[in-house]
């Protein structure tokens, strides 16, 4: 089976985007924290400036988006990447790939901001965009003969780009992913036909064309040439041929169903027979991969609407900008594309290229960084705290040498212009005395004579481990932060940098709420830095339980345990650390008897990953699932519970009951317990129902990435 050169997985991805995160890298943010790597991925740890990995990059529910291209396409690409972004609903679960050619690796690098030691960069709304290459030599067995007329007519149809997506099951194997070419522009969020083909089981979903066009435009039945058909000339001639600019492949189907097989048997064929089974290069082998079957075989593909692939722009002069508007995906497919001199509709693809330019700086640029590494920044070392990364300018460095006891640890200044200058709008009151004041919009999370202290948050003048006025309703947020269990979405441990739960930090304690975060190994260092009276750390073991048990699972244990022994404890909340920030305090508006939780906007019933989730559970748990849920019933999401005490200690035992109980399926099978998503639908539908709420005020649409709302009690994604 032919490979791709090393590129991505196959060399081992260097780390989580968080890798070498920095504490402070914020505007105006003057130190920096480097802790030690415990994650057990190979690559460029603690010390690389490269982003090739994003946190979610690996998960199930990350949208991948594919393209293969040639340097002749890079402005395309260019523009149709900036399509996806600003079309899909949850930048921050998007991964873009790219396969070029190895000698093309560099300049794709250039062109798209990466550095030439990394893989990957991340746009400025946290989209990962990943270069991948492959050597053409390694997929000959896939490459079609074209006529060198039809290579005139249509362009370089038969470079070894366009067959790499045979491929993609190299790069992604378990991923659903929608391949696009380099000639579209998309105008809608391209997560729906990935939750479509999910839905349907099936490989592949091929695109209706609006104008149908049969196979026997593609086909040849050469003389002289016996090719080796599943189905009969007459049948396969009659079939419609989709225009495979735009798909979407389950790439683990892909790997099962042996598809790759399948065309490089076909390509073999048609190429023994001169190049004359088929007209074109890497699509008809693609549509016989799937439509040429014997009698009784049941097809192994869906057909999404003609709108999702609008093609013939680069051809066609007589659409009208008003219909190209309500199209979701366009296609310039022939010789006229948008950013050649002669291109049709330029003015559907121009907006696009323009916003590609802000989206993402070349490397080479003067405000794009450097083709160099970044020099070694100098480090002062504390007798006991972490490394100190300096990067002040003169006056502030001699502000700070009269001002040793407090240091800047997170910016959090808002407004035009606002921001924490060491003695200028933040240093230390009087240098006989502990404290610090903070002025002129500054605002933060500092250290001061050793303490977290926040400051210029509802006062200038703070002394050491100053934190805003709590919230005073007895509510009490718990969380987690564990490093030594991998996520079983993604099978990576995570790191301990402070960027992960640095907006639950900040919005938490500026709404005066008090924090609770478990955990099992974090850096003393790191524990000693940011531990304050409204941000607190408890360390478990996570020995004490089943090792079975998810990282999402075994955490209920250790909160129900929390709770019984926190008795002054009022309220709780539980929220995700790395995925939950707070919008403003709930306390106003708790009411006893009720349990808040976070709503997805996908239905429960059929949805592919929840239906995996209960086929685990089994039992009484699934035989609900088939038979009770509804329709109107949608995803409950445990990145957010909450309530009163009693209500939640109801909640927290049976979820420690449900995951416990012996008769789960998955315990027959020996698998890893991650079932707290399936236990939690199923407690509240069927134990709460009617007490419980979600939605606003309690939080902000799941994965809409409402960062700045504050009319909710918690943003979610």
């Amino acid at each position: 089976m032919p490979r791709f050169a090393a590129e991505g997985p196959f060399d081992g991805d260097v780390g989580s985007l968080a890798s070498g995160t920095h504490v402070g890298e914020q505007s105006g943010s003057e130190i920096s924290m480097d802790f030690s790597d415990l994650s057990d991925e190979g690559g460029a740890g603690g010390d690389s400036d490269c982003q090739d990995t994003h946190p979610n990059a690996d998960s199930p529910d990350m949208l991948h988006v594919v393209f293969a291209s040639d340097e002749n396409q890079v402005e395309g690409v260019q523009a149709s990447v900036a399509s996806v972004v600003s079309a899909t609903a949850s930048p921050e679960e998007l991964t873009i790939h790219i396969i070029v050619q190895a000698q093309s690796l560099n300049t794709f690098k250039e062109r798209f901001g990466i550095r030439p030691d990394c893989q990957a960069t991340v746009s400025v709304t946290g989209v990962l965009i990943k270069v991948h290459s492959v050597q053409g030599q390694l997929i000959e067995k896939a490459v079609a003969k074209v006529s060198s007329n039809l290579r005139k007519e249509r362009g370089a149809i038969d470079t070894p780009e366009n067959f790499a997506r045979f491929y993609m099951h190299l790069i992604l194997e378990r991923a659903v992913v929608i391949y696009l070419d380099a000639d579209t522009i998309v105008q809608a969020d391209l997560a729906e036909l990935r939750k479509q083909l999910l839905a349907s089981g099936k490989t592949i979903g091929f695109v209706a064309r609006e104008n149908e066009v049969r196979m026997d435009k593609f086909l040849r039945k050469p003389k002289g040439c016996s090719a080796q058909l599943g189905a009969s000339w007459k049948t396969l001639m009659s079939l419609q041929a989709y225009n495979v600019g735009v798909f979407a492949v389950n790439l683990q189907r892909w790997k099962d169903q042996h598809v790759v097989e399948r065309v490089e048997e076909l390509v073999t064929q048609h190429n023994r027979c001169g190049g004359n089974l088929w007209v074109g290069g890497s699509q008809p082998p693609l549509l016989l991969a799937f439509l040429n079957l014997k009698q009784g075989e049941e097809k192994d593909y869906i057909v999404f609407p003609a709108e999702w692939n609008y093609g013939d722009l680069g051809w066609r002069k007589t659409m009208s900008a008003a219909k190209l508007q309500t199209k979701k995906v366009l296609h310039w497919n022939g010789n006229k594309k948008p950013w050649d001199e002669d291109g049709l509709y330029k003015e559907m693809w121009l907006p696009h290229r323009q916003r590609f330019d802000s989206l993402l700086k070349p490397y080479s640029a003067n405000d794009g960084g450097s083709t160099q590494k970044p020099e070694a920044k100098v480090k002062v070392k504390k007798k006991s705290g972490p490394a100190i990364t300096t990067t002040l300018s003169p006056e502030e460095q001699a502000a700070r040498e009269a001002c040793p006891s407090v240091r800047l640890l997170d910016d959090w200044s808002e407004g035009a212009g606002a921001s924490c200058k060491m003695g200028k709008s933040y240093g230390c009151v009087d240098t006989q005395k502990e404290g610090m004041y903070a002025m002129a919009g500054c605002a933060g999370l500092f250290s001061v004579s050793g303490k977290a202290t926040v400051c210029g948050v509802g006062r200038t003048k703070c002394e050491p481990g100053a934190v805003p006025k709590s919230a005073d309703c007895g509510l009490m947020v718990l969380t987690s932060y564990f490093t030594t269990k991998k996520d079983w979405q993604r099978g990576k441990y995570v790191k301990p940098t402070f960027s992960k739960v640095q907006k639950l930090y900040q919005t938490a304690v500026t709404n005066g709420l008090t924090v609770s975060v478990l955990y099992d190994e974090l850096p003393q260092d790191f524990l000693d830095v940011y531990t304050s009276e409204r941000f607190r750390f408890v360390q478990v073991n996570l020995t004490q339980f089943d090792k079975k048990y998810g990282v999402n699972d075994v955490r209920y244990f250790f909160f129900e345990r929390l709770v019984q022994q926190n008795r002054d404890w009022k309220y709780i909340f539980i929220v995700d650390a790395f995925d939950v920030r707070s919008g403003m305090s709930p306390c106003p508006a708790l009411q006893p008897g009720k349990i808040y939780v976070g709503g997805e906007q996908d239905r429960l019933k059929k949805h592919p990953w929840m239906k995996a989730r209960f086929q685990k559970m089994g039992g009484k748990y699934n035989q609900w699932y088939t038979t009770k849920v509804t329709d109107k019933l949608k995803i409950l999401n445990c990145g957010i519970t909450g309530g009163q005490r009693d209500v939640m200690l109801k909640l927290l035992s049976r979820m420690v009951q449900v995951l416990q109980d012996p008769a789960l399926a998955i315990r027959q099978k020996n698998e890893d317990i991650n079932l707290n998503m399936a236990a939690l639908n199923y407690i509240l539908y069927v134990e709460f129902d009617g007490k419980f709420q979600y939605g606003p005020p309690v939080h902000s649409a799941y994965k809409r990435f409402e960062n700045k709302r504050k009319d909710v009690w918690w943003v979610h994604k």
